[in-house]
């Protein structure tokens, strides 16, 4: 028998279930959606599963449970949500691995029109003109190092079965999808970077920043604006963001020489942990919990405002951030 704050979890848990399920739906069923959304979303879809089957196993609960390839890659998985917990290096470094590699890949394979035309690299993804998405980051998303088999593509897929049945035992079918906006105008562009991109900060640097734009918008951008319903996830996957860019905006200015800023009122521990681990029984207690909020209350509880309030605090915070990249990379 769970108790109010285990059920909470349990419901957190449940929406995020929900969303997985909805990404299936969009594949199968949306008109104007076509996109690399559910590569960028391989960092939330790892923090469902591995928090889900882990906070099962601690209950006792009669969930699935991993197998040890499926325990090391949804470990590994899930600590793609922390990009921004690196060194301004080493994240610059693995970024640009990623980007090498793709350069490379590409070249050997052109054919003539791209010998005589150029050829892509990148594919970005766009959602009503914000850049949301590009296939670098979905590459370093996907740990592919920890599987040790060259039919790469066949495993991730066996693999990304017991995410299913995670989300089945969490009842995700007994729910509708949650509704999507099909109108929104959710595309993808190939090009080449540097030499035809929409960059004016044509190098490295300008490429990371560039991504830093894309993993932020996914969540303001694609994930606010396609959805039509306040859920979960809208605040979840921008506060991770958030979260993890307070530190490493600061270590990227001191590298570069920039002034960029983020206000980091919001930038709480244990607060975060709470949306990552779904570990609500060390942060929260039941006289604390408001069962109509859609964070059950755990903003109160941190910040002293409500889920709306806290939620327009962040998008504003995360926003002057991104209109800072805007100004100094796009053309």
């Amino acid at each position: 028998m769970l108790n109010n704050v285990q059920k909470a979890a349990y419901e957190l848990i449940q929406s995020d279930a929900r969303f997985i399920y909805t990404l299936t739906d969009i594949q199968q069923n949306a008109k104007n959606i076509s996109s690399n959304y559910i590569m960028m979303s391989q960092p939330y879809i790892g923090l469902f599963a591995y928090g889900a089957e882990q906070w099962c196993q601690k209950l006792g609960l009669d969930a699935p449970k991993f197998t040890g390839t499926e325990k090391t890659y949804y470990s590994a998985l899930r600590q793609s949500h922390k990009l921004y917990e690196k060194s301004y290096s080493k994240f610059l470094l693995d970024l640009m691995d990623k980007f090498y590699e793709s350069d490379n890949y590409f070249y050997k394979i052109r054919g003539l029109r791209e010998k005589l035309f150029g050829y892509y690299n990148v594919g970005t993804d766009l959602c009503n003109g914000y850049f949301c998405g590009n296939t670098i980051l979905c590459a370093l998303y996907t740990p592919v190092n920890v599987l040790n088999n060259k039919n790469i593509g066949f495993l991730i897929k066996n693999i990304s079965v017991v995410a299913g049945k995670l989300a089945n035992f969490f009842d995700c079918k007994n729910f509708p999808p949650y509704n999507y906006d099909d109108t929104v105008l959710v595309k993808y562009e190939d090009y080449h970077f540097y030499n035809n991109c929409p960059l004016k900060l044509k190098t490295n640097f300008g490429f990371l920043l560039f991504s830093i734009l894309c993993s932020v918008n996914y969540a303001v951008k694609f994930i606010d604006k396609c959805f039509v319903n306040e859920i979960l996830q809208k605040f979840k996957f921008a506060y991770l963001q958030y979260y993890y860019l307070c530190d490493f905006i600061k270590e990227l200015n001191a590298a570069n020489g920039t002034i960029f800023y983020i206000n980091e009122s919001l930038k709480n521990r244990a607060f975060r942990n709470c949306l990552a681990h779904y570990g609500l029984g060390q942060y929260i207690s039941e006289n604390e919990l408001i069962d109509d909020d859609i964070l059950k209350g755990l903003t109160r509880k941190a910040f002293n405002m409500d889920y709306s309030e806290t939620k327009e605090q962040l998008y504003f915070y995360l926003t002057e951030l991104t209109n800072q990249i805007e100004e100094k990379i796009l053309s």
